[in-house]
């Protein structure tokens, strides 16, 4: 925490405009984050428990984001409701990263064979809608936020590969490292000690704008009802709840669940494209 606040922000101020997005965008994540953290401290009520007070009644002194269908307080459901999806975002973004970049860093370098078979794996997954692709798996799966993010993730994995793949195509024809490949130094050396770094900057920007593709992502599958048990505090669930009260005139049970959603993705949106404004130099470079 130290590190980004106190050293990093002069470097990101000193980047002008794009040092200043990336700020605003970790802001509204890193505050989302603190929210759902601290929620069972700070939750009025328990976001579980039914009859707290009236059935779907609107935002009031006692309630100031209403109550939903089953006598919730919607305040409680809205701090508490982002643990889950960020649980799924950081998980799902976890594996496809550490997946996607190995693959592309191993195939690119060895190249022949290996590298058409992956690219053509990678290829043929990339060619699916992303959604369809995610609903299709999580269709197979039992609920649950591991196997949420398993769906999520295999649907970003070729972004990551072909990123990567790009980078050490490029990498492997500097100097310096044919230079290392004559002297014979071991693949895992070169790879670790003269690709990887050059490489991983684009990955990172890729991550950080992946975040918001994951909890979009997750959203729409609870909203359809895959994906998580329908007994969990969350702002998809209460996204497909309040679509059906919507009906009645209860805007809140499907409003406010919605705006937590649109700025948790516009805060890692806005991290990812600081980002790519501030390394993309440094790669050109």
């Amino acid at each position: 925490m130290g590190i980004l606040w106190f050293e990093g922000y002069p470097q990101l101020r000193d980047r002008g405009t794009p040092g200043y997005i990336t700020l605003a965008g970790f802001s509204i994540v890193l505050a989302i984050t603190y929210m759902t953290a601290i929620s069972r401290y700070i939750v009025p009520y328990d976001p579980f428990t039914i009859n707290v007070g009236p059935l779907l009644s609107p935002p009031s002194s006692d309630f100031p984001l209403g109550t939903t269908q089953l006598g919730q307080d919607m305040l409680s459901r809205t701090i508490a409701g982002g643990a889950i999806m960020l649980q799924v975002a950081v998980l799902s973004v976890t594996i496809c990263f550490s997946i996607g970049v190995t693959l592309g860093l191993i195939a690119s370098y060895k190249g022949g064979v290996l590298d058409r078979i992956v690219s053509l794996l990678m290829d043929s997954i990339f060619a699916f809608p992303g959604l369809v692709l995610a609903i299709a798996i999580a269709a197979m799966l039992s609920p649950g936020v591991v196997n949420m993010a398993l769906a999520i993730a295999v649907v970003y994995i070729p972004s990551y590969f072909r990123v990567i793949r790009s980078q050490v195509l490029t990498v492997k024809e500097l100097p310096y490292v044919e230079a290392a490949i004559v002297m014979g130094a071991r693949d895992r050396d070169i790879l670790l000690r003269y690709v990887l770094p050059n490489v991983i900057p684009s990955a990172v920007v890729v991550m950080s704008i992946n975040f918001a593709d994951a909890v979009l992502t997750a959203a729409g599958l609870t909203f359809i009802g895959l994906g998580l048990p329908i007994d969990v505090a969350d702002w998809g669930w209460d996204l497909t709840f309040g679509r059906t009260q919507l009906q009645f005139g209860a805007w809140w049970v499907i409003t406010f669940p919605g705006i937590m959603i649109v700025l948790l993705a516009l805060g890692f949106t806005l991290a990812g494209e600081g980002l790519n404004e501030i390394l993309t130099p440094k790669l050109r470079e």
